[in-house]
Formats: C-alpha cells, structure tokens, sequence
C-alpha cells in the first residue's frame, strides 16, 4: 500500500507510484507463458501495488479479478482511504468497471493453511486458491520492501504460501530498488 502521511518509515511513498508502476507495467508485459489460453490476473484493491496491477493490466489488455477481504466499503476504509483521495477515486472506478470481476471473500474461504481470524491471511490463501481454481498454470508477482510486514497476511507471507503451492513467483519488485535514486522526481 502507499504509505499513509503519518507512516513513521517509509516503504512506499507517494512520489515512488510511477516508478513502481512502471516496474509492474513491465513484470507483466514480459510474463512468458508454457501454455495456451487466456491470461486474467487476481489482485486486492489496495492503495498501490494492487491498484496499480489493475491499471497496468487493463493497458495490456488483460482482464482482472478484483478479490476484495472485506465488502467495498469496509475495504476502502481499511486500505485505500489512509493514502489519501485521489486512491478513493481511483478505486471506486475500479469497482465501478468490475461487474461480476468484482469478488468478496466470505468468512470460510481461503482456509489452505486451516483457519485463521487473521482477515489479510486468510485473503493471501484465498486469492492463491482462487489462482490454483482458475488455471494450471499461475505466477505470482509482489511489489515488495523485503521486510517482515506490519503484521500476518502481508507480502511475505503471500509470497511463502504461493511458493508451497507451486506457484511459479516472479523476482519481487523490490521497492528499495524502486527508492534506491537520490531524487524524487518519480
């Protein structure tokens, strides 16, 4: 997610979004597949790297599955509203464009691991399972500090459970790399 105004460290501030959309833009142009048919990819709906995947993915032609934890508005509250209201924007058209691609996870899915009431956890084995339901053949791509996250269910944690699965993970986007030059310029 961008970091909200008052996030004490920084992992993904505002003025890195084009840099690391330019990175996700490229991820998925350069995905190289074994098999035939129809590509579709699966994200959140979260303020950065999910939004962005979307976006990315819709000016490459794919379509998308927007696989939410909580219902719309309960989700925006809790993951896209802190980073301010350009994202509030950005996903309600979001939602607004999803019809049937729009999914909300219901209290007993995503339970590979067994139970959790971790709700991020529990979405992390959701969407590997909605993954592993939809195709034999699956890549996971994260836009991610390498960090122990904030708490459970976050992107090492996703990462750990595709792995386990035989999802094939893509080299994370780093975003110390993203970060990593002097100016801010984007």
């Amino acid at each position: 997610m961008i970091d909200s105004a008052g996030r004490r460290h920084a992992r993904f501030p505002a003025w890195a979004e084009s840099r690391a959309r330019r990175a996700i833009h490229a991820a998925i142009a350069g995905l190289q597949w074994t098999q035939p048919g129809a590509t579709v990819g699966l994200a959140g709906g979260a303020s950065g790297g999910d939004l962005l995947f979307h976006e990315c993915c819709r000016e490459l032609g794919i379509d998308t599955r927007i696989l939410l934890a909580l219902p719309p508005y309960e989700f925006e509250s809790a993951s896209v509203a802190p980073a301010g209201p350009g994202w509030v924007k950005r996903f309600r058209r979001l939602l607004d464009m999803a019809g049937p691609a729009l999914h909300i996870m219901e209290k007993n899915d995503g339970l590979l691991e067994g139970a959790s009431d971790n709700i991020w956890q529990r979405a992390n084995l959701w969407m590997i399972e909605e993954a592993n339901r939809l195709a034999p053949e699956r890549a996971l791509l994260a836009l991610w500090d390498g960090k122990v996250g904030d708490g459970p269910g976050g992107t090492e944690h996703f990462l750990q459970v595709g792995r386990s699965f035989g999802i094939r993970i893509l080299p994370p986007i780093e975003m110390q790399m993203v970060l990593r030059m002097d100016d801010k310029s984007g």
